[in-house]
């Protein structure tokens, strides 16, 4: 029986959100601690579900530290980092002999003091395991990778989809991967190529990679990638890269990277977005059958933004729209406020336009408290199903033709749960105008008549031109035009 060490420390961190991530950010998002890991993750479709499940099944013993994750935002206090990072660390000193290690990160963790999170990570776990702990790490679909992290893992496995429908089998190839290593059946040899790319909101059944993806994964090699990056990260290393893995041959990692860094750049000019604007997206919601939903992707808490954006509100109401739900505004003030009137009263609200200059006005309005709940719900759709979410106090207003959820924690509505948990049926409405740029179509597609996602100005613009980068390495795509090196 071997002894698994497991433990996640998760962030995307979005460089142009004013909120730095401090440990209460976690804590109001996502902290397991311990035996914890396994109640609350044995069952779900995250990469720690498919982690427990092959454990489970290999009669192999987990040895559980802790998984945080919070909500994305500005970069991670030096408080914080070193906070989690030390409980990681100060278990795997107590845990007494350990086989093998299975990380959860993200690949996109920023901190006041470096561009590489995880990286900083890995060296500090690498002082007290050495450099022979097999330490294999599950990153996601937008990881910023970096010399570190390949260095000092063993193997990264990254979820390849958009939405990221694939973290469960991920965490199974990953714990896989670590059996088979610990087993001594292979030798994972690894090399990655940067692309000056900046890969846009696209997702992957669509676009370019709807026909890469399955090339990479045909390939003999333990596994090749591609790896978006984060987009919103406005630092030396963002972009995206071909990530390759092989049995103890680093000459084919180096060529397959190669090979498939020729493929992206010789159709680079396919990575581009056709965005619909919100008016047209609105009027033809209102002149077709059936249920439309429309992704304000500016203002997508998955991404940083704060989510209390109320420009797609105002472009409701100028339009008059009057069978629409927003989901959701992040508003505590204005939820608190609807909890202490109690529902079926009457409030004069203040809504969103408080965390910037670029999330549009509050929305004045007398409006009727329909109903006011904890904000739990559990995920129902394909990603992240049986996870448990918690928006917080939470507050369904009616004013104008609109009902608006207005939430205590910022999150994006995985899936239509979000509002069924709410007293709201999706399906008894015209619109559905929600805070996302891509996840939400896992979900939403199958109620869905049809789909737009529309940009507006803020710190999740899905329109790279418009995102006032400062830092990030040129020549990049789309901004310059870049050659094959």
């Amino acid at each position: 029986m071997k002894r698994i060490f497991i433990a996640g420390f998760q962030h995307e961190s979005n460089t142009f959100s004013p909120y730095p991530t401090t440990i209460k950010s976690y804590e109001a998002y996502e902290v397991a601690r311990g035996r914890e890991i396994i109640d609350h993750y044995e069952g779900t479709r995250n990469e720690l579900g498919g982690y427990i499940d092959v454990f489970r099944n290999s009669g192999d013993e987990i040895v559980p530290s802790v998984f945080a994750k919070a909500c994305p935002a500005g970069p991670l206090t030096k408080e914080s980092f070193d906070y989690f990072k030390d409980i990681i660390i100060t278990d795997y000193k107590n845990a007494g002999h350990i086989d093998g290690i299975m990380l959860a990160l993200h690949g996109a963790m920023l901190t006041e003091e470096t561009e590489d999170g995880e990286g900083l990570l890995l060296r500090e776990l690498r002082r007290v395991t050495g450099p022979d702990l097999p330490i294999v790490v599950t990153l996601d679909f937008h990881a910023n990778i970096t010399e570190d992290m390949v260095e000092l893992s063993t193997a990264l496995i990254t979820s390849r989809y958009y939405p990221h429908t694939d973290f469960y089998e991920r965490g199974v190839e990953g714990a896989e991967l670590l059996l088979s290593v610990l087993s001594g059946k292979v030798r994972p040899t690894a090399a990655f190529k940067r692309i000056p790319l900046i890969y846009p909101h696209m997702p992957t059944d669509e676009g370019p990679l709807a026909r890469l993806i399955p090339m990479l994964i045909d390939e003999d090699a333990i596994n090749v990638s591609f790896i978006a990056g984060f987009a919103r990260a406005d630092i030396t290393i963002m972009g995206s890269c071909i990530y390759a893995l092989t049995d103890n041959d680093r000459e084919k990692a180096g060529a397959l990277c190669r090979k498939y860094y020729d493929d992206v750049m010789d159709h680079i000019t396919e990575y581009r977005m056709q965005l619909t604007d919100p008016e047209e997206a609105i009027r033809t919601a209102m002149e077709s059958e059936g249920l439309t939903v429309i992704a304000d992707a500016s203002d997508n808490p998955g991404s940083g933004a704060m989510g209390d954006a109320t420009d797609i509100i105002h472009e409701l109401i100028r339009m008059k729209v009057k069978d629409a739900v927003v989901i959701s505004v992040w508003d505590p003030e204005v939820a608190k406020q609807a909890f202490e009137a109690g529902p079926g009263s009457t409030i004069g609200i203040s809504l969103g336009g408080k965390s910037g200059n670029m999330v549009g006005k509050p929305v004045m309005a007398e409006a009727y408290v329909k109903a006011v709940t904890d904000g739990v719900y559990t995920i129902k759709g394909p990603m992240f199903k049986n996870i448990t979410m918690h928006m917080g106090l939470t507050a369904v207003l009616c004013f104008s033709g609109i009902t608006v959820v207005v939430v205590t924690n910022r999150e994006q509505p995985f899936d239509e749960e979000a509002l069924r948990s709410n007293g709201i049926e999706p399906l008894d409405h015209k619109i559905i105008a929600l805070k996302s740029a891509v996840h939400y179509r896992a979900a939403w597609k199958k109620i869905a008549d049809r789909m737009f996602t529309v940009d507006m100005p803020n710190i999740t613009s899905i329109d790279e031109l418009k995102v006032n980068f400062k830092k990030i390495p040129h020549p990049i795509y789309p901004f310059d035009e870049v050659t094959k090196e």
